[in-house]
């Protein structure tokens, strides 16, 4: 398996704690790092980063032409997004003698293998994971209705098998994204609404698994209660927590946090252990 993200300056260390995590629970997994500025040194000493590369450098490894006029169109926050389709592309064909490409927003942190996600790409090309596992109460639908606006599926965690459709998959998410017609989405997210597509158009299967992707939009879940038992943090029903996304993006996973779950519960004291490493 070879999981890639996308960084800017900013988010380095927190890709460098990403690897670090994976490398904990799949120390044979190779993870390489996309860097959205050239002013940084690919070269320097990144512990458990095999790879490091620029974005102008891994666009031309997949012929893709005209970097400058492509990236100026995003803002900052979205040069990660508007990267991770030409990343998954690069890394599949980077890596032929690989099966299972990953990408992982450099925000998540493994807490355990990957097992179900594998499992999954022996029976389809791409395996996506929803934001949400619950519908929300009648009497509210916001979530849905904002997950409408940004996509059912979640761009920080997305795997491809090293297949055909595999590669036809990223080669569609790269033409969609530089495509500049009108109607496209609006807002950060933009390369999200796409994927709402991919289980119609490719072989695709969806991870249903609780464990994947806990973030603050979905702490709300009956089914992702966190808790720790013999040393390994777990959700409702005893089902293992395999990494969790600590984007804490405009606050929000404060918010939830202070919403949704006790100060004295063990993802409370996750949080906590995540931003001493990240320090």
């Amino acid at each position: 398996m070879v999981i890639g993200t996308v960084v800017n300056a900013s988010g380095l260390q927190g890709a460098m704690l990403m690897a670090y995590s994976v490398k904990q629970h799949m120390p044979d997994v190779r993870i390489v790092v996309c860097l959205v500025e050239e002013n940084i040194n690919p070269s320097g000493y990144y512990p458990d980063i095999d790879r490091m590369i620029t974005a102008r450098e891994l666009s031309g490894c997949i012929g893709f032409q005209e970097f400058d006029r492509y990236i100026s169109r995003f803002s900052g926050l979205q040069h990660a997004v508007a990267m991770k389709s030409q990343l998954l592309k690069y890394l599949l064909e980077a890596y032929p003698e690989e099966q299972h490409i990953v990408y992982l927003d450099p925000e998540m942190y493994v807490l355990g293998p990957f097992a179900e996600l594998e499992h999954m790409l022996h029976h389809y090309d791409i395996v996506l994971t929803p934001h949400h596992l619950e519908p929300s109460e009648p009497w509210d639908c916001s979530r849905e209705i904002g997950t409408l606006q940004d996509g059912t599926f979640h761009s920080g965690f997305v795997a491809v098998k090293n297949s055909r459709e595999g590669h036809d998959f990223a080669s569609w998410w790269i033409t969609l994204m530089a495509g500049e017609f009108e109607g496209q989405p609006q807002g950060v997210f933009i390369d999200q609404p796409y994927l709402n597509f991919v289980p119609a158009f490719f072989n695709a299967g969806v991870l249903r698994h609780p464990g994947y992707n806990l973030a603050f939009w979905n702490l709300h879940e009956s089914g992702r209660q966190v808790y720790r038992e013999g040393g390994e943090y777990r959700l409702t029903g005893g089902v293992p927590l395999r990494c969790s996304n600590f984007s804490n993006f405009l606050g929000l996973l404060d918010y939830c946090l202070g919403t949704f779950v006790p100060d004295n519960s063990d993802y409370a004291s996750l949080w906590m252990e995540y931003k001493r490493r990240l320090s």
